[in-house]
């Protein structure tokens, strides 16, 4: 459940434990005066997974690297008109790129 903060023409700020489904308050737990929700500054979101750091986009990009040099080897085979070694090549590539 989030917490909202409001404030109050009397008592000033503070800040109240609610569902997002709840109405916002308009009158002061407290003393009773007028009490209006306002915007928070702050917000805790917290990202989970991976994807979400620098860390991991680098580790990925290495990888596709090293993924694009395999394949290259695979082109360079076919280039040198040597059927049985992109073959050979082309084996060794799928099999990295599904472990990867």
């Amino acid at each position: 459940m989030p917490i909202y903060e409001y404030r109050c023409e009397n008592c000033g700020e503070f800040e109240k434990l609610q569902k997002i489904s709840e109405t916002p308050l308009e009158i002061c737990p407290t003393c009773g005066g007028k009490a209006e929700r306002i915007i928070s500054k702050n917000v805790g979101v917290v990202f989970k997974g991976s994807g979400f750091y620098s860390t991991d986009s680098k580790q990925i990009k290495e990888r596709a690297r090293a993924l694009n040099k395999e394949r290259q080897k695979d082109n360079q085979a076919l280039l040198d008109g040597d059927v049985g070694g992109y073959i050979k090549q082309a084996d060794s590539t799928d099999k990295k790129v599904s472990e990867a």
